[in-house]
């Protein structure tokens, strides 16, 4: 999208000085050269940078090998079809012979065509090799360096040509792409140039149906210009690029929105649909209203350029608006047959649907003037906007069928939708594990809950999630019987390793069952859907269901009272009557973007790591009593476990982490709301290992209370937007000297589960709190104490980090954390 601005911003500035320093003729004969540049280069792209998009991110090695031979292969597809341009409009189309100009422009074309096939794809591969950044600085140059070049023309004695302003074109791009290499090279990115076009080995097929679908949906655009300088003159061209360009300006919303679509909502209808909804509002929106402004100002807008164009091209461009929501329609059918696997048959509907805009313009170009033109190229996309409006809306507004429940046999009585906050939190998970207890097995647990759904079907933890209907599903007792067997698994009356019973749940994929449990050896492992609630409501039903098991009874859980306006309320007893307070309120923290740095292939492999002791919190206290009064304890554990990573030589990053904070501290008394109502703002003490800084710093951050505007700008995002019922997938890449970026989650006090059955004191009772979802270079803490005991947990990825070492800062905080943080002052 940036890039589309800065060229589009540019390009608006470079026609408009070629329009005052050059003659219509010969803008028309540039532009009808830059129009030939795009059109050729685009077909010879073949489809290479869309395959490399999607190819670039799966390889280890040799991935400068593979651009560079698809660029070889661009840059000679180009060049044959410049050859046959310059061969075609010699022999047959006066228009566009006398566009071109003598021997040199016609060179100098040629070499174009090929040079913009080639960025073309390389501006790709940079978007494959998730480098936008570097994409937009080529582009960046190549925007300004033209212009700058033809103010240089503009002030020679000379009177310039369609050949002089093409070669401003050609002499960015060369110098655009020399300066992205120099960066590649300083960046230490590019390895092996050498091409091989035994690479390019099955990847043929899909690259074609891209290309198909790539042409038919670029091409009649591109070739308007041409049609209208091969109908009507290249003075008519000059005037319909012009206004050509201003709605691509508008339809640049629609076509990047639309394109993203593809990587985002892959795979995952509920994501699509939700995608959608959100692109189509911005889209419509937005650009539907600036189209109408367009209209009414057709006539100044195109006098920017001159008299002659606003006579000429004024009233095309006040048509040309009406094929804006057309346009809109058009990108998002082609990014749903993307997504749906539909490729070729969108491709062959671009190709026929192409076909008849371009005839149409040849048609009104032969019958009459400009506004002819347009209007019949206007009526044909209409046409098109109805034929692919079916596809569109249908994502819209068709309901999402959950087909498993009758797949598995269940019977649901009835559905409630969830709340926004729970469709907020929905790919959000969290493990409870403890134990050892008596008198607690997966049966006696299971008639627990049985019993709280004989007490209330509707009940959320004995309801299914259907996570693409957003939706808690309601069962009959039939059906609840067959779902809570597969709900409760039992591990049996064997000792069982509890570390591993929790690494099991993480490894779950995310299924129907808000509730998870795993039973056996006397431990209990729950994971619950953030959709159902965080911490609190996890330990009271953790709490509740052992407590029941134990004594031979149904579970009794009160019902969740839903509370849609708390946030709300929250939010505006924060800040809406207190001015003072609006700007620590809205301005939101965020964590820095992480510098380049060389990759290698990654895969996730979450994993946790414990440790806990009965006197290192008396330790603690000592130390604070002496060091730092009026410091929690948390704190102390955060700065001994980053101080820990750091003596192990695991250089976590120190400019700042995410702390997580519980939000129903701001909520009115009696409202309790039970799905997570937690958020984590990033946060940069003056240092993460000093326990005065971070405590600090979380004070003053939570007297700001800006965790409510998160909350609240996460929830609006959701609801324009639909939430997606998986979390986004995990990158195929991670640094190969990877930083641990922290996340720190303190639970405060577990005493309200001193009262469980346990078979063991406080010193050996294993109280696990662990997320299931943590980021490739991240590494998350978890603390709580229970009677006196502190616990902790290290979530990470085993891919990316050294579970030893991992476990070693653990011990080394539950034996030293005063020797840690003082090793650091």
């Amino acid at each position: 999208m940036a890039t589309t601005l800065v060229t589009s911003a540019f390009g608006f500035a470079y026609w408009w000085l070629a329009a005052h320093v050059a003659s219509p003729a010969a803008v028309g004969q540039a532009s009808a050269a830059v129009s030939a540049m795009t059109l050729i280069g685009t077909i010879g792209m073949f489809g290479m940078g869309t395959m490399l998009i999607a190819d670039l991110p799966s390889l280890a090695r040799g991935r400068w090998a593979l651009i560079s031979t698809c660029l070889l292969v661009a840059g000679a597809a180009a060049t044959a079809g410049g050859l046959l341009y310059v061969a075609a409009a010699q022999l047959w189309i006066p228009g566009l012979r006398e566009a071109m100009g003598g021997v040199p422009a016609t060179v100098l074309l040629v070499v174009g065509i090929a040079s913009n096939a080639m960025t073309l794809v390389l501006d790709e591969a940079m978007v494959g090799l998730l480098q936008g950044p570097l994409q937009l600085m080529r582009n960046a140059w190549f925007a300004g360096l033209k212009l700058v070049l033809l103010g240089a023309l503009a002030l020679l004695p000379i009177t310039l040509t369609g050949g002089e302003l093409l070669l401003t074109w050609v002499a960015g791009i060369v110098a655009s792409t020399a300066i992205l290499h120099a960066a590649l090279r300083r960046r230490g990115m590019i390895d092996s140039l050498r091409p091989r076009l035994s690479l390019l080995r099955g990847r043929g097929r899909a690259t074609l149906d891209h290309n198909l679908l790539n042409l038919a949906a670029y091409l009649p655009r591109a070739t308007l210009p041409l049609v209208v300088t091969a109908t009507l003159s290249a003075e008519a061209n000059a005037a319909f690029y012009t206004a050509f360009m201003v709605l691509s300006v508008l339809g640049m919303v629609p076509g990047n929105v639309a394109l993203t679509l593809f990587a985002v909502a892959s795979g995952d209808r509920a994501a699509l649909r939700g995608k959608v909804r959100m692109g189509l509002l911005v889209c419509l929106a937005g650009g539907l209203p600036a189209a109408l402004v367009v209209m009414a100002l057709a006539d100044p807008i195109m006098s920017i350029f001159g008299s002659a164009y606003a006579d000429t091209a004024g009233t095309a461009l006040a048509i040309l608006t009406l094929t804006y929501v057309p346009l809109v329609l058009h990108h998002f059918f082609l990014a749903i047959s993307r997504v749906h696997g539909r490729v070729r048959g969108a491709g062959v509907f671009s190709v026929f649907a192409g076909a008849a805009e371009l005839l149409a313009a040849w048609w009104g170009g032969r019958q009459g003037d400009l506004n002819d033109l347009v209007t019949w190229v206007a009526v044909v996309m209409a046409i098109e906007a109805v034929l692919v409006a079916p596809t569109v809306l249908k994502v819209v507004f068709a309901p999402v069928v959950d087909a498993t429940a009758q797949a598995e046999g269940v019977h649901v009585m009835s559905t409630t939708r969830l709340t926004l906050h729970e469709r907020a939190w929905l790919p959000l998970e969290y493990i409870r594990t403890v134990g050892p207890l008596t008198g607690v097995t997966a049966d006696r647990l299971r008639n627990a809950l049985i019993g709280l759904h004989t007490a209330d079907p509707t009940h959320r933890a004995v309801s299914r999630l259907d996570r693409s209907g957003a939706k808690w599903q309601h069962m009959d007792a039939a059906g609840f019987a067959t779902h809570v067997t597969d709900a409760v698994t039992d591990l049996g009356p064997a000792p069982v390793d509890f570390d591993a019973m929790t690494r099991q749940l993480q490894a779950e994929p995310r299924g129907h069952h808000p509730v998870r449990i795993l039973s056996g050896g006397g431990y209990v492992a729950l994971k619950v859907s953030h959709a159902y609630g965080d911490a609190g409501p996890a330990n009271a039903l953790l709490r509740e269901l052992i407590t029941a098991a134990y004594e031979g009874r149904a579970a009794r859980v009160a019902p969740s009272a839903r509370h849609r306006w708390a946030l709300p309320k929250a939010w505006c007893k924060q800040f809406a009557w207190h001015p003072d307070r609006w700007r620590a309120g809205l301005s939101l923290p965020t964590p820095p973007h992480p510098a380049p740095a060389p990759t290698r292939p990654w895969q996730p492999d979450l994993t946790v790591r414990t440790a806990r002791s009965s006197r290192v919190l008396g330790q603690m206290r000592a130390w604070r009593d002496e060091h730092a009064p009026g410091v929690t304890t948390s704190a102390i554990t955060f700065a001994a476990f980053t101080s820990a990573l750091v003596e192990l030589g695991l250089d976590p990053d120190l400019t700042g982490g995410t702390f997580l904070a519980d939000a129903r501290r701001y909520l009115g008394a009696g409202v309790r709301v039970d799905s997570n109502f937690c958020m984590g703002p990033y946060l940069r003490p003056a240092s993460l290992t000093d326990p005065v800084a971070i405590h600090r710093t979380l004070k003053a951050e939570l007297a700001t209370g800006r965790i409510l505007t998160m909350i609240m700008l996460r929830e609006a995002k959701i609801l324009l937007t639909g939430a997606p019922g998986m979390p986004e997938p995990f990158p195929a890449e991670v640094a190969v000297e990877p930083r641990p970026r922290l996340t720190f989650i303190s639970q405060g006090r577990h005493d309200m589960l001193g009262d469980l059955p346990w078979a063991v004191d406080p010193a050996g009772r294993v109280n696990e709190s662990v997320p299931t979802l943590a980021e490739p270079e991240g590494v998350t803490l978890t603390t709580s104490e229970m009677n006196g005991v502190l616990h902790l947990e290290a979530t990470f990825h085993a891919s990316t980090y050294d579970p030893r070492l991992l476990q070693r800062a653990l011990d080394l905080v539950c034996s030293d954390p005063a020797g840690l943080i003082m090793a650091r002052r």
